[in-house]
């Protein structure tokens, strides 16, 4: 039975960054067919309430299904205290990815006055930091970066140091795991991913000489952070399943289990994170996408999402598509993501 185990809410294409990697907050030549325009996105973005009744529907459809709430830079949202508040009210897992830049800090520190607490906050965090040959931009946002995310310990719960790592800085993964460790700041690791197509939307790298390829010393550098227990999402059994999925060759297999699930600024589902699509967005929204009688999925949504994934995905490297895949074989995983020791549960 198909059951969705992650969803991902892109809450708002508005962000305060303009990075040459991301076109999520942009039109761009290849883009598929949609309707309405993307420029419509800005000013049709869904409700508070829109987005309370998609939480509702996902927990009647599975009640420990994990959120993570996107954007662009969903701190921009006023009425994001509002969806956190109600997530906290109902038991909800989720965590909000956020730029942490200078601008959002304030908001953060905003949202964490209004709500009763922040269950999850993530940020990235540049393994560079530890490169000590590195110079330049790069290496002094990812000090910036660390810092501020340090400054939230103890106000949130779950704090998460989302980390992309590319075939130059695979080096230095672990001490950098190993130092939000001490920190106690868990890991989230992800291994860097291109476009393979012109529809991938959340990035526009495609130079394949960044990708990590498999080898003997990438394969030991996990298998040192899995033996040292660092707090890493899932790592006994994603680390390993990463490294096989190297380059970037992961096959979601979306057209056989539908566990994971993006839902778009203006309340269409798209085909994953990555890729819009056209037929999914164009056929199948919030307010279509259960049956209300017991909250299963539409059964018109697989014959959308595999039309999708035949026409754009070429493969990819998202770890959280690989996250829901083995929560959905093995439920009890889920308590390794949402990190129920730390929850009280």
């Amino acid at each position: 039975m198909d059951k969705v185990q992650i969803v991902s809410w892109l809450l708002t294409r508005k962000c305060n960054l303009r990075c040459s990697y991301c076109r999520i907050v942009k039109n761009y030549k290849d883009i598929p067919m949609i309707y309405p325009p993307i420029a419509h996105y800005y000013k049709n973005e869904m409700t508070t309430d829109n987005v309370i009744y998609g939480l509702k529907a996902f927990k009647k459809h599975n009640p420990d299904a994990f959120h993570i709430l996107y954007g662009g830079e969903p701190l921009l949202r006023k009425d994001l205290p509002d969806i956190v508040q109600f997530c906290n009210e109902q038991d909800i897992n989720y965590t909000i990815i956020t730029n942490n830049s200078d601008e959002v800090q304030p908001m953060i520190e905003n949202l964490i006055t209004k709500v009763d607490y922040v269950v999850g906050l993530t940020s990235s965090v540049d393994p560079i930091i530890f490169d000590k040959s590195a110079t330049g931009d790069r290496v002094e946002k990812s000090i910036s970066g660390l810092k501020k995310l340090t400054e939230f310990r103890g106000l949130v719960k779950d704090l998460v140091a989302e980390i992309t790592v590319d075939n130059e800085t695979i080096p230095f993964l672990y001490p950098l795991v190993e130092r939000l460790t001490e920190l106690d700041i868990n890991s989230d690791i992800t291994f860097i991913d291109i476009a393979k197509s012109p529809y991938y939307d959340f990035s526009n790298v495609t130079d394949e000489k960044v990708l990590v390829q498999k080898s003997r010393d990438v394969q030991e550098q996990l298998e040192k952070i899995i033996n040292a227990n660092l707090n890493v999402h899932m790592a006994k059994i994603l680390l390993p399943q990463i490294y096989l999925d190297l380059p970037s060759n992961m096959d979601c297999q979306i057209e056989k289990n539908i566990h994971n699930l993006t839902i778009d600024a203006d309340g269409s589902v798209r085909l994953c994170l990555r890729i819009r699509g056209n037929d999914t967005p164009n056929k199948i929204s919030l307010e279509n996408l259960f049956a209300k009688e017991d909250w299963s999925l539409n059964p018109n949504l697989k014959p959308q999402l595999i039309k999708d994934k035949l026409h754009y995905c070429r493969l990819c490297n998202w770890t959280c598509m690989r996250m829901s895949q083995i929560i959905s074989k093995d439920s009890e995983r889920n308590k390794e993501l949402i990190h129920s020791e730390r929850r009280g549960k």
